[in-house]
């Protein structure tokens, strides 16, 4: 008979720091759940929940939410009862998830098994969340199934929903080593952002009331940086959206040091002299955390792995410390050429490295 999964008796992370340093870790299943009714706020509450937990430890799936941290979260001074109540409500009830990994079909489940909330005399809210032992292969180690990573504080000031779904959908695309201009239908486009109102059957309304809103939203609040246009293929009628996304900034690559350790011997570069000089060439006003992959990782990696090495750089080294992220980062993967492992482990044996230094 099946062991039992108990439900945690305390929380395994309680409070937070910056939402500038959380990372939302969302996979792809999950990202279905845009063609499901739920509202903004209840995808603010999931992503925050994602971005406190270790996804590689399905164990610690026990969540506290100090007093204030979702009403700073949802962006409101005071959140009412019934409204918080029927929002973690939602969270719980069955929700419609489509895996491609499995059969052709859906999967019904509940996210949240426990959803509890306590208010203060300053009408604040302390919520405890936990997912079900059913929802944990949608959450933790997420690596086979895809994923998206991005910043928490990049959905935090949104107000449409619209908006919200949309950059998710756009991000994808931007991390993605697929083009970064292409065409999509309007009726996928539609579908994806939940939009099947009547009256957005005529482009006019379409593009005017939910296109340009979103475009001008997160522009102005986000990273997401993007242009659109109409596309006519059949007819007087517009069939298709054109999408042109500002990618990522790329880092030039960084010549291979056969040293391990920072000392120069003869006949050898040190990795202080390599970074100097490759300082040079690289514009550090971008992001360039996200684009650590292209240092040494992107030929050797599939592109989910190298998100998961990014990740845990990034909470190895605190947000803003981009040029700390790349010493860190080759350090430890020629520390791993020296060790030489098997190609098929060298994946496993990066990531055991970082995690022991997140210990």
């Amino acid at each position: 008979m099946p062991k039992r999964n108990h439900l945690p008796k305390y929380p395994s992370y309680i409070g937070t720091p910056s939402e500038d340093k959380l990372n939302v870790q969302k996979s792809n299943p999950l990202q279905t759940l845009s063609e499901t009714n739920m509202s903004l706020a209840e995808f603010k509450i999931l992503d925050a929940y994602l971005s406190r937990i270790d996804s590689h430890n399905e164990e610690k799936r026990y969540v506290r939410f100090e007093k204030g941290e979702l009403e700073k979260i949802l962006g409101v001074e005071r959140i009412r009862e019934e409204d918080l109540s029927k929002r973690l409500r939602n969270l719980s009830q069955v929700v419609t998830i489509r895996d491609k990994h499995k059969e052709r079909g859906f999967t019904d489940i509940s996210l949240f098994e426990k959803a509890e909330a306590k208010q203060d005399n300053n009408d604040l809210w302390q919520v405890d969340l936990v997912c079900t032992p059913s929802a944990k292969e949608y959450i933790f180690n997420i690596e086979n199934i895809g994923y998206l990573t991005y910043k928490l504080k990049d959905i935090i000031e949104l107000t449409s929903r619209y908006s919200y779904v949309l950059y998710i959908y756009l991000d994808n695309r931007r991390k993605s080593k697929l083009s970064n201009v292409w065409e999509v239908s309007i009726d996928e486009l539609k579908k994806k952002l939940n939009c099947t109102a009547e009256r957005y059957e005529e482009y006019k309304h379409f593009n005017a009331e939910i296109l340009k809103k979103c475009h001008n939203e997160l522009e102005k609040k986000t990273s997401m940086k993007f242009k659109y246009k109409a596309i006519k293929k059949f007819g007087r009628k517009y069939t298709h959206i054109e999408f042109s996304v500002e990618p990522l900034v790329e880092i030039p690559p960084i010549p291979e040091i056969k040293e391990v350790n920072d000392d120069v011997t003869d006949g050898q570069i040190s990795l202080d002299e390599v970074l100097d000089e490759q300082e040079k060439e690289i514009d550090y006003g971008g992001n360039l955390a996200n684009s650590l992959g292209s240092i040494v990782l992107q030929d050797e990696f599939s592109v989910e792995q190298v998100r998961v090495i990014q990740d845990l750089v990034l909470l190895a080294i605190p947000s803003g410390e981009e040029l700390k992220c790349i010493h860190y980062l080759l350090k430890r993967y020629h520390k791993m050429n020296a060790y030489k492992p098997k190609k098929e482990a060298r994946f496993k044996y990066l990531c055991s490295m970082l995690e022991n230094d997140l210990k």
